[in-house]
């Protein structure tokens, strides 16, 4: 019996077209890196995408938690708590009033108005006499809460409404001065009282003011090894050690340092063991700032990898006040709010404090922020508080994310024709991710369709079909293949999402909500998700050139 031999391989008729997996840019945002030597696990931007590790997921909104905080047009400058042994408050100053937002609803007013201003610092407190929040403003007389009733404490030796910023130091209360490189302390336990001056002037050689006070608790928790931090307008830090600053046996310098100048009066935050500083050349933990050059700082910087997009913001935007960062545990993210135009536009600038990836949020038109009971808050510019990271809608507009990866060749600078992307999905809501093509380094406004139809459910009772759907399963699968064009030796994949569309119809959105069917008022709390596992890309090699 005669037996065909097998076909030789053809290297003619070798596949053209290749496929690989590419994963989402859980690395974060990357400001710095050159396009063309981008780690893959990086994004060129990645707005309103939030990278977890191992996945991205379009960010939360948020909704309305209290309302008439002054006036449709006062902006809520500051939010403060209270924190007491078995309860807590939160308040918001806008205009010239301090109101009760503790509840979700409209502002019950305090017995605080007629303030001139409502830019307040504020320390909590504990003494023999109670638990107390003290605030200060620089241009009205301090105030302190202590669970029931707002207070002014009588101090001396101070000018009480020149004091603009607030700390507490081994049980101690120090103030921070308006134009003044002089801090004064009161006694220990104290929320009132003789205030004593400690002049600042001879360690701060290139001059300037004051501007802030911290604690740096180097081993994550209050004791005797924790250093006073004073940080000038002209970039210096000077740090003490001690417990009594009026005792040369008990308190002692322990260096002046040069550091980047520091923004704004809430320009530190606690990160963790360490103290973090909001400064023109980006946020940096004091542990590693203090131990480089100041011309070597920027590669100790926490935002070392948004480097560019910080400082251009820092240039910009410096002299606009409503600059802080806050730390949100429950989110593992630390927020900077970097404001564009004051009281009117902001976006912010967040990292995950897992794993150090930066992203860009917009649409929170935020000034100041608190964590309350574990959930995150801001203040808006209309009269408002805003509970954040909750529903699917920015209060009553759908959220909109875009990312890009970063560029890559595929293992060869050959010029290619790339073809289609696989976006691989999970979700719960009503578009898939919009997906284009960006080649050579040449960001493409062209993108596919965003399917308006809801992702493959789970099964339903009436309509599941045998043998198809899935029963029990909590979030739909998406990851068909779409079509795209370009040609480049180097490509990146650009992907748009959508959340809150259903949310916003159930919400009843003006121009989308349906007559008979909308729940007007619903303010954003209906859930959707939309997460981004990785990527799957097909491009075709041509030839040498």
């Amino acid at each position: 019996m005669l037996q065909r031999a097998p076909l030789r391989p053809n290297a003619k008729r070798r596949p053209v077209a290749r496929t690989r997996p590419l994963p989402f840019p859980v690395g974060g945002w990357d400001a710095a890196s050159p396009l063309s030597a981008m780690p893959e696990d990086r994004a060129v931007q990645l707005k309103n995408w939030f990278p977890r590790p191992g996945y991205g997921e379009i960010r939360r909104g948020y909704v309305r938690h209290a309302y008439d905080v002054g006036t449709d047009t006062s902006p809520v400058e500051s939010l403060m708590a209270w924190r007491g042994p078995a309860s807590s408050k939160m308040f918001a100053a806008s205009g010239a009033a301090i109101y009760d937002v503790t509840t979700a609803s409209t502002a019950a007013s305090s017995a605080l108005t007629g303030l001139n201003n409502a830019r307040w610092q504020h320390v909590n407190i504990t003494t023999g006499a109670g638990h107390y929040l003290w605030i200060c403003n620089g241009a009205d007389d301090p105030r302190h809460f202590n669970g029931s009733v707002w207070a002014t404490p009588s101090l001396t030796g101070v000018t009480a409404t020149s004091i603009v910023h607030v700390n507490s130091h081994k049980k101690r209360l120090w103030f921070t001065i308006l134009d003044s490189l002089t801090a004064y302390y009161l006694a220990t336990d104290a929320v009132a009282g003789a205030a004593t001056s400690f002049a600042l002037g001879s360690v701060f050689t290139r001059g300037g003011h004051l501007v802030a006070m911290g604690t740096w608790s180097r081993d994550g928790g209050s004791g005797p090894d924790d250093y006073a931090v004073f940080v000038s307008s002209e970039g210096q830090v000077a740090l003490y050690q001690g417990t009594d600053p009026a005792s040369a046996n008990t308190w002692a310098l322990v260096g002046t340092y040069d550091v980047p100048a520091p923004i704004g009066r809430r320009c530190f935050v606690k990160y963790g063991a360490d103290l973090a500083l909001i400064t023109l050349e980006g946020v940096f933990p004091l542990s590693q700032l203090l131990s480089v050059d100041q011309s070597q700082a920027g590669r100790v910087a926490l935002t070392a990898n948004i480097s560019p997009a910080f400082n251009s913001a820092a240039r910009s935007y410096a002299s606009v006040w409503g600059w802080e960062a806050i730390v949100y545990p429950r989110g593992t993210r630390l927020i900077v709010n970097i404001p564009s135009a004051e009281n009117s536009a902001s976006s912010q600038y967040v990292m995950n404090t897992l794993t150090g990836a930066w992203c860009e949020f917009d649409g929170h038109t935020a000034n100041c922020w608190l964590v309350y009971d574990d959930n995150l808050y801001f203040g808006g510019n209309t009269g408002s508080v805003f509970k954040a990271d909750t529903g699917s809608l920015d209060f009553d507009q759908p959220i909109t994310a875009t990312g890009q990866t970063a560029y890559t060749a595929l293992g060869t600078a050959q010029t290619k024709r790339w073809l289609q992307c696989r976006a691989l999905v999970t979700g719960t809501g009503a578009f898939r991710p919009q997906i284009g093509i960006s080649t050579d380094f040449y960001e493409t406004s062209l993108l596919s369709p965003g399917s308006a139809s809801a992702l493959p459910t789970s099964a339903l009772f009436g309509s599941a079909v045998f043998g198809t759907s899935v029963f029990g399963a909590s979030v739909n699968v998406s990851s068909d293949w779409v079509g795209m064009a370009g040609i480049g030796a180097f490509g990146s994949i650009k992907f748009v999402g959508r959340v809150g569309y259903n949310a916003s119809i159930a919400g009843g959105e003006w121009s989308t909500a349906t007559w008979g069917a909308s729940t007007w008022g619903a303010n954003g709390s209906v859930e959707e998700s939309l997460v981004i596992n990785g990527f799957l890309v097909m491009a075709e090699t041509g030839g040498a050139l």
